[in-house]
């Protein structure tokens, strides 16, 4: 958790935050998910090619995890601000913060193509339900 670090000092929407699931488990893996992807979807917005897919895959993946929730009877306040904290508009920087600054803090995240490349990170639609056993 501490090479998202960097990442926090990026301005978010004040929004954009999860609330207790009722399963600590459930929630350090909706709130390490979303971290790694404020950095992929930030780091990755100016591929035009590769973006689109990310953007897809990560929403794909906030449906399932928001399913998952609901049939493991999460309360609805919990999910509805999962999924907002998990929207695009709400990982991606402040529009007012200098482009150096983001550029730094994705130069500190320099191993997040390979990361996301070998799949090294949260796919809630395969770890999630294991957070409720």
């Amino acid at each position: 958790m501490i090479r998202f670090a960097a990442l926090l000092l990026l301005a978010v929407p004040a929004q954009a935050q999860v609330i207790p699931t009722g399963t600590p488990a459930a929630d350090i893996l909706l709130s390490q998910a979303i971290a790694e992807h404020r950095i992929f979807l930030t780091c990755n917005a100016l591929d035009p090619i590769g973006h689109p897919i990310m953007v897809q895959r990560w929403e794909a993946d906030v449906a399932a995890a928001a399913a998952i929730l609901r049939t493991k009877g999460v309360p609805r306040a919990a999910i509805d601000a999962f999924t907002n904290a998990a929207r695009l508009e709400a990982l991606q920087p402040a529009a007012d913060l200098p482009f150096a600054e983001v550029q730094q803090t994705c130069l500190a995240q320099s191993d997040w193509p390979a990361r996301y490349a070998r799949g090294d990170f949260i796919r809630l639609d395969r770890q999630l339900p294991g957070a409720f056993r």
